[in-house]
Protein backbone atom coordinates (compact mmCIF):
# COMPACT_ATOMS: atom_id res chain seq x y z
CA UNK A 1 0.00 0.00 0.00
CA UNK A 2 0.87 3.62 -0.32
CA UNK A 3 2.57 5.14 2.32
CA UNK A 4 -0.26 8.13 4.02
CA UNK A 5 0.73 11.02 5.74
CA UNK A 6 1.89 11.21 9.04
CA UNK A 7 0.42 13.48 11.22
CA UNK A 8 2.24 14.65 14.43
CA UNK A 9 -0.91 16.78 15.64
CA UNK A 10 0.23 17.30 18.62
CA UNK A 11 -3.20 17.93 20.89
CA UNK A 12 -1.58 20.41 23.32
CA UNK A 13 -1.39 22.78 20.61
CA UNK A 14 -4.86 23.05 21.27
CA UNK A 15 -4.82 22.60 25.20
CA UNK A 16 -4.83 26.24 25.20
CA UNK A 17 -4.83 28.13 28.26
CA UNK A 18 -7.30 31.04 29.05
CA UNK A 19 -4.62 33.54 29.02
CA UNK A 20 -3.45 32.04 25.23
CA UNK A 21 -4.35 32.68 21.87
CA UNK A 22 -5.62 29.33 19.71
CA UNK A 23 -3.29 29.50 16.43
CA UNK A 24 -5.87 31.20 14.18
CA UNK A 25 -3.67 30.61 11.13
CA UNK A 26 -3.77 27.11 11.04
CA UNK A 27 -7.16 25.81 9.81
CA UNK A 28 -6.00 22.08 10.46
CA UNK A 29 -5.60 22.61 13.99
CA UNK A 30 -8.39 24.84 14.36
CA UNK A 31 -10.87 23.19 12.16
CA UNK A 32 -9.75 19.17 12.54
CA UNK A 33 -9.05 19.14 16.12
CA UNK A 34 -11.26 21.42 17.56
CA UNK A 35 -14.21 20.51 15.77
CA UNK A 36 -14.16 16.64 15.30
CA UNK A 37 -11.70 16.11 18.52
CA UNK A 38 -13.65 18.38 21.23
CA UNK A 39 -10.25 19.90 21.93
CA UNK A 40 -10.63 21.49 25.71
CA UNK A 41 -8.69 23.90 27.81
CA UNK A 42 -6.77 22.25 30.90
CA UNK A 43 -7.54 25.54 33.61
CA UNK A 44 -7.38 24.48 37.12
CA UNK A 45 -8.27 26.83 40.18
CA UNK A 46 -5.55 28.38 42.22
CA UNK A 47 -3.30 28.30 44.53
CA UNK A 48 -3.35 24.65 44.67
CA UNK A 49 -4.23 22.76 47.30
CA UNK A 50 -0.47 21.64 49.22
CA UNK A 51 -0.30 18.04 49.65
CA UNK A 52 2.63 16.68 52.03
CA UNK A 53 3.58 13.60 54.08
CA UNK A 54 2.08 10.19 54.00
CA UNK A 55 -1.45 9.57 53.23
CA UNK A 56 -3.05 6.68 54.64
CA UNK A 57 -6.50 7.19 53.57
CA UNK A 58 -8.28 6.82 50.60
CA UNK A 59 -8.52 9.87 48.64
CA UNK A 60 -9.17 11.77 45.87
CA UNK A 61 -8.18 15.05 43.23
CA UNK A 62 -10.94 16.59 41.65
CA UNK A 63 -11.18 17.69 37.64
CA UNK A 64 -10.27 21.49 37.72
CA UNK A 65 -8.43 21.32 40.74
CA UNK A 66 -4.52 21.87 41.42
CA UNK A 67 -2.61 19.79 43.86
CA UNK A 68 1.31 20.57 45.19
CA UNK A 69 3.67 18.09 46.11
CA UNK A 70 5.60 19.06 49.07
CA UNK A 71 8.45 17.11 49.66
CA UNK A 72 7.51 13.41 49.40
CA UNK A 73 4.28 12.46 49.33
CA UNK A 74 3.16 8.98 50.15
CA UNK A 75 0.67 6.87 49.30
CA UNK A 76 0.48 4.10 51.91
CA UNK A 77 -2.45 1.41 52.33
CA UNK A 78 -4.75 3.13 50.19
CA UNK A 79 -6.11 4.26 46.61
CA UNK A 80 -5.16 7.57 45.40
CA UNK A 81 -7.61 8.93 42.45
CA UNK A 82 -6.60 11.24 40.32
CA UNK A 83 -9.56 12.67 38.10
CA UNK A 84 -9.53 13.64 34.37
CA UNK A 85 -8.18 17.29 34.12
CA UNK A 86 -6.10 17.86 37.57
CA UNK A 87 -3.21 19.55 37.72
CA UNK A 88 -0.41 18.68 39.97
CA UNK A 89 2.71 20.38 40.76
CA UNK A 90 6.07 19.65 42.06
CA UNK A 91 7.50 21.53 44.94
CA UNK A 92 11.01 23.11 43.87
CA UNK A 93 12.56 23.97 46.94
CA UNK A 94 11.75 20.42 48.37
CA UNK A 95 12.01 18.11 44.88
CA UNK A 96 8.24 17.24 45.53
CA UNK A 97 7.73 13.56 44.83
CA UNK A 98 4.65 11.23 44.12
CA UNK A 99 5.27 8.20 45.80
CA UNK A 100 3.10 4.72 45.70
CA UNK A 101 4.12 2.27 47.97
CA UNK A 102 3.57 -1.29 47.56
CA UNK A 103 0.74 -1.68 49.34
CA UNK A 104 -1.63 0.74 47.71
CA UNK A 105 -2.80 2.10 44.29
CA UNK A 106 -3.23 4.69 41.97
CA UNK A 107 -6.13 5.38 39.79
CA UNK A 108 -5.12 8.62 37.44
CA UNK A 109 -6.64 8.12 34.47
CA UNK A 110 -7.24 11.32 32.07
CA UNK A 111 -9.12 11.44 28.97
CA UNK A 112 -8.08 12.59 25.25
CA UNK A 113 -9.12 16.20 26.01
CA UNK A 114 -8.76 16.69 30.10
CA UNK A 115 -5.62 14.60 30.33
CA UNK A 116 -3.66 14.75 33.92
CA UNK A 117 -0.73 17.10 34.11
CA UNK A 118 2.25 16.72 36.31
CA UNK A 119 4.27 20.10 36.44
CA UNK A 120 6.82 22.03 37.92
CA UNK A 121 5.26 24.75 40.50
CA UNK A 122 7.48 27.48 38.55
CA UNK A 123 5.53 30.24 36.93
CA UNK A 124 5.15 29.90 33.34
CA UNK A 125 8.61 30.90 31.25
CA UNK A 126 10.60 30.16 34.30
CA UNK A 127 10.03 26.04 34.60
CA UNK A 128 12.99 24.02 34.23
CA UNK A 129 14.57 20.14 34.05
CA UNK A 130 14.71 18.60 37.41
CA UNK A 131 12.69 21.26 38.82
CA UNK A 132 11.36 18.11 41.22
CA UNK A 133 11.27 14.51 41.70
CA UNK A 134 8.40 12.90 39.64
CA UNK A 135 6.39 10.05 40.10
CA UNK A 136 7.46 6.53 41.67
CA UNK A 137 5.10 3.58 41.63
CA UNK A 138 6.31 0.46 43.51
CA UNK A 139 4.96 -3.12 43.04
CA UNK A 140 4.95 -6.55 44.35
CA UNK A 141 6.19 -8.30 41.13
CA UNK A 142 9.49 -10.31 41.00
CA UNK A 143 12.44 -8.19 40.17
CA UNK A 144 16.38 -9.75 40.33
CA UNK A 145 17.43 -8.75 43.37
CA UNK A 146 15.55 -11.35 45.24
CA UNK A 147 12.52 -9.84 44.65
CA UNK A 148 13.30 -6.68 47.25
CA UNK A 149 15.25 -3.59 46.31
CA UNK A 150 15.27 -0.18 47.91
CA UNK A 151 14.92 3.32 46.42
CA UNK A 152 16.05 6.21 48.64
CA UNK A 153 14.20 9.33 47.59
CA UNK A 154 14.68 12.88 49.44
CA UNK A 155 16.53 10.64 52.01
CA UNK A 156 14.25 8.14 52.67
CA UNK A 157 14.34 4.42 52.07
CA UNK A 158 11.05 2.59 49.98
CA UNK A 159 11.24 -0.88 48.82
CA UNK A 160 9.78 -2.45 45.90
CA UNK A 161 9.37 -6.01 44.49
CA UNK A 162 7.25 -8.99 45.44
CA UNK A 163 6.45 -12.55 44.05
CA UNK A 164 2.85 -11.73 42.36
CA UNK A 165 3.85 -11.62 38.63
CA UNK A 166 0.13 -10.87 37.73
CA UNK A 167 -0.24 -7.84 40.39
CA UNK A 168 -1.40 -4.37 39.74
CA UNK A 169 -0.89 -1.05 41.08
CA UNK A 170 -3.92 0.67 39.63
CA UNK A 171 -4.25 2.74 36.51
CA UNK A 172 -2.13 5.46 34.87
CA UNK A 173 -3.39 6.93 31.68
CA UNK A 174 -3.42 10.02 29.50
CA UNK A 175 -0.86 11.60 31.93
CA UNK A 176 1.78 14.17 31.23
CA UNK A 177 5.10 14.36 33.14
CA UNK A 178 6.93 17.87 32.70
CA UNK A 179 10.21 19.14 34.06
CA UNK A 180 10.75 16.74 36.74
CA UNK A 181 14.00 14.08 36.83
CA UNK A 182 15.46 15.92 39.67
CA UNK A 183 17.10 12.23 40.74
CA UNK A 184 16.51 11.15 44.79
CA UNK A 185 18.74 13.52 46.34
CA UNK A 186 21.45 12.11 49.16
CA UNK A 187 21.44 8.52 49.47
CA UNK A 188 20.36 7.69 45.96
CA UNK A 189 20.92 5.53 42.87
CA UNK A 190 20.26 5.49 39.11
CA UNK A 191 17.43 3.83 40.18
CA UNK A 192 15.64 7.03 41.31
CA UNK A 193 16.52 9.42 38.51
CA UNK A 194 13.60 9.01 35.96
CA UNK A 195 10.87 11.25 35.49
CA UNK A 196 8.31 8.39 35.78
CA UNK A 197 9.72 5.19 38.14
CA UNK A 198 8.24 1.71 37.55
CA UNK A 199 9.41 -0.55 39.91
CA UNK A 200 8.51 -4.20 39.97
CA UNK A 201 5.12 -3.73 38.90
CA UNK A 202 3.00 -6.84 37.58
CA UNK A 203 1.09 -7.24 34.03
CA UNK A 204 -2.05 -6.92 35.99
CA UNK A 205 -0.89 -3.45 34.93
CA UNK A 206 -0.62 -1.81 31.65
CA UNK A 207 0.82 2.06 31.63
CA UNK A 208 -0.25 3.69 28.79
CA UNK A 209 -0.85 7.20 26.72
CA UNK A 210 1.72 8.89 28.46
CA UNK A 211 3.59 12.18 27.83
CA UNK A 212 7.02 12.92 29.51
CA UNK A 213 8.88 15.82 28.85
CA UNK A 214 12.25 17.80 29.81
CA UNK A 215 13.50 15.40 32.21
CA UNK A 216 17.28 16.34 33.79
CA UNK A 217 17.91 12.82 34.18
CA UNK A 218 16.42 10.00 32.34
CA UNK A 219 12.43 9.22 31.30
CA UNK A 220 11.28 6.22 32.14
CA UNK A 221 12.97 3.74 34.12
CA UNK A 222 11.50 0.34 34.46
CA UNK A 223 12.81 -2.14 37.24
CA UNK A 224 11.78 -5.50 37.37
CA UNK A 225 8.12 -6.50 36.78
CA UNK A 226 6.24 -7.17 33.82
CA UNK A 227 3.97 -4.33 33.74
CA UNK A 228 3.01 -3.39 29.70
CA UNK A 229 3.89 -0.08 28.77
CA UNK A 230 1.98 1.26 25.28
CA UNK A 231 1.47 4.57 23.43
CA UNK A 232 4.32 6.54 25.42
CA UNK A 233 6.04 10.03 23.92
CA UNK A 234 8.94 10.99 25.20
CA UNK A 235 10.73 14.94 24.65
CA UNK A 236 13.80 17.05 25.46
CA UNK A 237 15.17 14.18 27.62
CA UNK A 238 18.53 15.00 29.12
CA UNK A 239 19.80 11.16 29.79
CA UNK A 240 18.00 8.56 28.62
CA UNK A 241 14.55 8.22 26.98
CA UNK A 242 13.62 4.82 28.26
CA UNK A 243 15.84 2.64 30.89
CA UNK A 244 15.23 -1.28 31.67
CA UNK A 245 16.78 -3.37 34.14
CA UNK A 246 16.66 -5.31 37.21
CA UNK A 247 15.12 -8.13 35.54
CA UNK A 248 12.22 -6.53 33.91
CA UNK A 249 10.45 -8.59 31.65
CA UNK A 250 7.14 -7.25 30.40
CA UNK A 251 6.06 -5.97 26.74
CA UNK A 252 6.62 -2.61 25.46
CA UNK A 253 4.23 -1.27 22.15
CA UNK A 254 4.01 2.24 20.64
CA UNK A 255 7.05 4.36 22.09
CA UNK A 256 8.21 7.47 20.69
CA UNK A 257 11.72 9.11 22.05
CA UNK A 258 12.75 12.62 20.46
CA UNK A 259 16.04 13.81 20.87
CA UNK A 260 15.16 17.93 19.56
CA UNK A 261 17.76 20.43 20.00
CA UNK A 262 18.79 20.04 23.95
CA UNK A 263 22.13 20.46 25.60
CA UNK A 264 23.84 17.74 27.86
CA UNK A 265 26.85 17.13 29.43
CA UNK A 266 29.53 16.34 26.87
CA UNK A 267 30.09 12.93 28.69
CA UNK A 268 28.99 9.82 29.47
CA UNK A 269 26.75 9.44 25.91
CA UNK A 270 23.51 8.53 26.73
CA UNK A 271 21.64 6.10 24.46
CA UNK A 272 18.12 6.89 23.43
CA UNK A 273 16.84 3.23 24.54
CA UNK A 274 19.19 1.42 27.83
CA UNK A 275 18.95 -2.33 28.58
CA UNK A 276 20.91 -4.04 31.35
CA UNK A 277 20.18 -6.64 33.71
CA UNK A 278 22.13 -4.68 36.64
CA UNK A 279 22.17 -1.07 36.97
CA UNK A 280 22.45 -2.17 40.73
CA UNK A 281 24.09 -5.29 42.14
CA UNK A 282 26.19 -8.14 40.46
CA UNK A 283 24.69 -10.55 37.86
CA UNK A 284 21.70 -12.09 38.86
CA UNK A 285 18.68 -15.06 37.53
CA UNK A 286 15.75 -13.63 36.09
CA UNK A 287 17.08 -11.53 33.26
CA UNK A 288 16.12 -8.37 32.32
CA UNK A 289 14.73 -9.42 28.91
CA UNK A 290 11.35 -7.13 27.76
CA UNK A 291 9.54 -7.37 24.08
CA UNK A 292 9.64 -3.90 22.05
CA UNK A 293 7.57 -3.25 18.91
CA UNK A 294 6.82 -0.29 17.19
CA UNK A 295 9.24 1.68 18.50
CA UNK A 296 10.39 5.25 16.88
CA UNK A 297 13.52 6.99 18.07
CA UNK A 298 14.39 9.79 16.62
CA UNK A 299 18.08 11.35 17.63
CA UNK A 300 20.38 14.16 17.90
CA UNK A 301 21.10 14.39 14.38
CA UNK A 302 17.34 14.74 13.56
CA UNK A 303 16.87 17.91 14.08
CA UNK A 304 20.71 18.92 14.12
CA UNK A 305 23.61 18.32 11.22
CA UNK A 306 25.84 16.87 14.67
CA UNK A 307 25.34 16.62 18.18
CA UNK A 308 27.68 14.35 20.15
CA UNK A 309 25.87 13.51 23.22
CA UNK A 310 22.89 11.83 21.44
CA UNK A 311 24.68 9.60 18.86
CA UNK A 312 23.32 5.88 19.72
CA UNK A 313 20.15 4.76 20.02
CA UNK A 314 20.10 1.56 21.49
CA UNK A 315 22.31 -0.09 23.98
CA UNK A 316 22.20 -3.51 25.56
CA UNK A 317 24.76 -4.31 28.29
CA UNK A 318 25.15 -5.33 32.00
CA UNK A 319 23.52 -8.70 30.58
CA UNK A 320 20.69 -7.65 29.82
CA UNK A 321 19.04 -8.63 26.47
CA UNK A 322 15.79 -8.06 24.23
CA UNK A 323 13.19 -8.81 21.52
CA UNK A 324 12.62 -6.07 19.34
CA UNK A 325 10.83 -5.61 16.64
CA UNK A 326 8.49 -3.57 13.86
CA UNK A 327 10.99 -0.05 15.25
CA UNK A 328 12.38 3.06 12.96
CA UNK A 329 15.57 4.70 14.15
CA UNK A 330 16.57 7.52 12.77
CA UNK A 331 18.93 10.71 13.24
CA UNK A 332 21.65 8.83 15.30
CA UNK A 333 25.13 9.84 14.32
CA UNK A 334 26.94 6.20 15.51
CA UNK A 335 25.21 3.49 16.43
CA UNK A 336 21.53 2.42 16.09
CA UNK A 337 22.43 -0.84 17.98
CA UNK A 338 25.12 -1.51 20.41
CA UNK A 339 26.19 -4.53 22.39
CA UNK A 340 28.31 -3.74 25.21
CA UNK A 341 29.77 -6.24 27.06
CA UNK A 342 30.52 -9.97 25.94
CA UNK A 343 27.64 -10.96 29.14
CA UNK A 344 25.20 -9.81 26.72
CA UNK A 345 24.94 -13.17 25.38
CA UNK A 346 27.25 -15.26 27.88
CA UNK A 347 24.70 -14.58 30.69
CA UNK A 348 21.80 -15.50 28.98
CA UNK A 349 19.99 -19.20 28.86
CA UNK A 350 20.94 -21.57 26.36
CA UNK A 351 18.02 -21.53 24.37
CA UNK A 352 15.87 -18.58 25.49
CA UNK A 353 16.40 -15.04 26.49
CA UNK A 354 17.92 -14.80 23.37
CA UNK A 355 18.86 -11.25 21.56
CA UNK A 356 16.56 -10.75 18.58
CA UNK A 357 16.61 -7.68 16.28
CA UNK A 358 13.73 -8.29 13.31
CA UNK A 359 11.80 -5.97 11.00
CA UNK A 360 13.60 -3.41 12.23
CA UNK A 361 14.29 -0.41 9.96
CA UNK A 362 17.41 2.08 10.59
CA UNK A 363 17.95 5.68 8.87
CA UNK A 364 22.07 6.02 10.12
CA UNK A 365 24.40 8.90 9.45
CA UNK A 366 27.06 6.52 10.32
CA UNK A 367 29.27 4.52 8.02
CA UNK A 368 28.31 1.39 10.25
CA UNK A 369 24.85 1.49 12.13
CA UNK A 370 25.59 -0.74 14.22
CA UNK A 371 28.65 -1.47 16.71
CA UNK A 372 29.97 -4.32 19.63
CA UNK A 373 32.22 -4.67 22.25
CA UNK A 374 32.29 -8.32 22.69
CA UNK A 375 34.85 -10.76 21.97
CA UNK A 376 33.33 -13.89 22.45
CA UNK A 377 31.15 -16.67 20.80
CA UNK A 378 27.66 -16.43 20.64
CA UNK A 379 27.06 -19.84 20.53
CA UNK A 380 24.01 -20.18 22.44
CA UNK A 381 22.65 -18.09 19.59
CA UNK A 382 23.38 -20.73 17.05
CA UNK A 383 24.65 -18.04 14.85
CA UNK A 384 28.87 -16.84 14.49
CA UNK A 385 31.57 -15.72 16.73
CA UNK A 386 30.80 -11.69 16.75
CA UNK A 387 35.09 -11.51 17.28
CA UNK A 388 36.26 -12.67 13.27
CA UNK A 389 32.66 -12.26 11.95
CA UNK A 390 30.62 -9.25 10.97
CA UNK A 391 28.27 -8.13 12.74
CA UNK A 392 25.84 -7.13 9.60
CA UNK A 393 25.38 -10.90 8.98
CA UNK A 394 23.92 -11.51 12.00
CA UNK A 395 21.48 -8.48 11.35
CA UNK A 396 20.75 -8.65 7.62
CA UNK A 397 20.55 -12.83 7.97
CA UNK A 398 23.69 -13.19 5.67
CA UNK A 399 25.54 -16.24 4.78
CA UNK A 400 24.38 -18.11 7.88
CA UNK A 401 20.97 -19.82 8.19
CA UNK A 402 21.29 -20.27 11.52
CA UNK A 403 21.26 -16.23 12.21
CA UNK A 404 17.62 -15.71 13.35
CA UNK A 405 16.88 -11.94 12.63
CA UNK A 406 15.71 -11.12 9.14
CA UNK A 407 13.21 -8.10 7.68
CA UNK A 408 15.72 -5.55 8.68
CA UNK A 409 16.14 -2.12 6.33
CA UNK A 410 20.29 -0.39 6.84
CA UNK A 411 20.40 2.80 5.32
CA UNK A 412 20.53 1.24 1.17
CA UNK A 413 17.82 -0.96 2.36
CA UNK A 414 15.27 1.97 3.12
CA UNK A 415 14.72 4.51 0.91
CA UNK A 416 13.33 7.22 2.76
CA UNK A 417 12.96 8.25 6.73
CA UNK A 418 10.43 10.65 8.21
CA UNK A 419 10.71 14.15 6.86
CA UNK A 420 11.94 16.54 9.45
CA UNK A 421 9.78 19.15 8.38
CA UNK A 422 8.29 22.12 10.77
CA UNK A 423 8.56 18.85 13.61
CA UNK A 424 12.01 20.52 14.64
CA UNK A 425 10.75 24.13 14.09
CA UNK A 426 8.71 25.75 17.10
CA UNK A 427 6.14 23.52 18.13
CA UNK A 428 4.18 25.98 20.19
CA UNK A 429 3.96 28.10 17.56
CA UNK A 430 3.60 26.05 14.51
CA UNK A 431 1.80 23.31 13.67
CA UNK A 432 4.13 20.08 14.08
CA UNK A 433 4.50 17.30 11.40
CA UNK A 434 6.06 13.95 11.01
CA UNK A 435 5.33 12.10 8.12
CA UNK A 436 6.99 10.28 4.99
CA UNK A 437 6.81 10.48 1.09
CA UNK A 438 3.79 9.25 0.01
CA UNK A 439 4.60 7.30 -2.22
CA UNK A 440 7.24 4.98 -0.26
CA UNK A 441 6.53 1.70 0.84
CA UNK A 442 9.56 1.37 2.97
CA UNK A 443 7.69 1.09 6.53
CA UNK A 444 5.04 -0.97 5.47
CA UNK A 445 6.53 -4.18 6.08
CA UNK A 446 5.85 -5.53 9.79
CA UNK A 447 5.89 -8.81 10.98
CA UNK A 448 3.58 -9.61 14.05
CA UNK A 449 4.38 -13.44 13.97
CA UNK A 450 6.34 -13.81 16.38
CA UNK A 451 4.52 -11.53 18.93
CA UNK A 452 1.56 -12.80 21.92
CA UNK A 453 -1.79 -11.10 22.24
CA UNK A 454 -0.68 -7.89 24.02
CA UNK A 455 0.51 -6.66 20.53
CA UNK A 456 -1.38 -4.57 18.37
CA UNK A 457 -1.17 -5.12 14.72
CA UNK A 458 -0.67 -1.81 12.82
CA UNK A 459 0.45 -2.17 8.97
CA UNK A 460 3.74 0.02 9.63
CA UNK A 461 6.96 0.19 11.33
CA UNK A 462 7.63 2.47 13.97
CA UNK A 463 5.20 4.21 16.56
CA UNK A 464 3.15 6.29 14.56
CA UNK A 465 0.06 5.77 12.68
CA UNK A 466 -0.81 6.35 8.74
CA UNK A 467 -4.11 8.07 9.29
CA UNK A 468 -5.54 10.87 11.75
CA UNK A 469 -7.01 8.10 14.38
CA UNK A 470 -3.15 7.80 15.45
CA UNK A 471 -2.45 8.19 19.01
CA UNK A 472 -0.26 10.87 18.79
CA UNK A 473 -3.32 13.21 16.62
CA UNK A 474 -5.19 13.15 19.83
CA UNK A 475 -5.17 15.90 21.98
CA UNK A 476 -4.11 14.53 25.11
CA UNK A 477 -0.23 15.71 24.21
CA UNK A 478 1.18 19.14 24.61
CA UNK A 479 4.56 20.96 23.16
CA UNK A 480 3.58 24.60 25.60
CA UNK A 481 4.85 22.94 28.77
CA UNK A 482 7.03 25.48 29.40
CA UNK A 483 4.39 28.54 28.79
CA UNK A 484 1.22 26.78 29.69
CA UNK A 485 -0.68 28.79 32.22
CA UNK A 486 -2.85 26.63 34.02
CA UNK A 487 -4.79 28.45 36.39
CA UNK A 488 -8.36 30.38 35.77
Amino acid sequence: MKRKIFMMAIAGLMVISSCQKPLENNPFVNDKLSNELGATNVTVTCPPTVLSGTITTNTTLTTGSSYLLSGNVVIDGATLTIQPGVVIMGEKSTKGALIIKPNAQISAVGTVTNPIVFTSDQAAGSRAAGDWFGVAILGNAPNNRSNSFNLTINGTSFSAGGSSIASSAGSFEYVQIHYAGAGGGTGSDVLTESALVLASIGNGMTVKNLQITNSLKDGLGIWGGEVGIKQLFTHRIQRSDYKASQGFRGNVQSILAFKDNITTPSSPIYPSLEISNQLIGTTSTRFTYPTISNATLLGGNFCESSDPNYKDAIMIKQDGNARIYNSVIEGFGQYAIYLDGNNVVANTKATTDQLQFSYNSIVSSATTPYGRNITSSWASLGCFNLSTDDMQQWLTSGPLPSCRESGNQINGGIDIGYYNSSLCGNKCSTFPNLYVNTGTTDLDAPDYSMLGGFFDQPDYRGALQSSMDTWLVDTWIDFCQSTRNYCH
